[in-house]
């Protein structure tokens, strides 16, 4: 894959996140809206800082009631925080 002179590797487009994630762009898009990833709004669309989003979906995930305890991570990004974890990434 070539990369674009001068484009920062780090920022990613909503497709390429959401292919690196193994989510659909609009999952990647309602969880921006949604504030549950980091996004810098760009006209239309979204950047996104990979790592700045890996971190973010490292970090348990609490529902409102969930106790310390409670490893409970059902819910919007799943996967996502799964692969995150883990470190994954699709082949370049």
């Amino acid at each position: 894959m070539t990369e674009k002179p001068g484009r920062d590797p780090d920022v990613l487009t909503t497709a390429e996140l959401a292919a690196k994630l193994g989510l659909s762009p609009q999952t990647v898009r309602r969880m921006a809206h949604a504030g549950q990833i980091p996004a810098l709004k760009t006209g239309k669309d979204f950047r996104y800082s990979w790592e700045a989003v890996r971190q973010v979906l490292r970090q348990p995930h609490h529902q409102p009631g969930d106790t310390a305890d409670d490893t409970n991570t059902q819910g919007a990004g799943h996967r996502a925080q799964q692969r995150a974890r883990t470190g994954a990434q699709s082949a370049d």
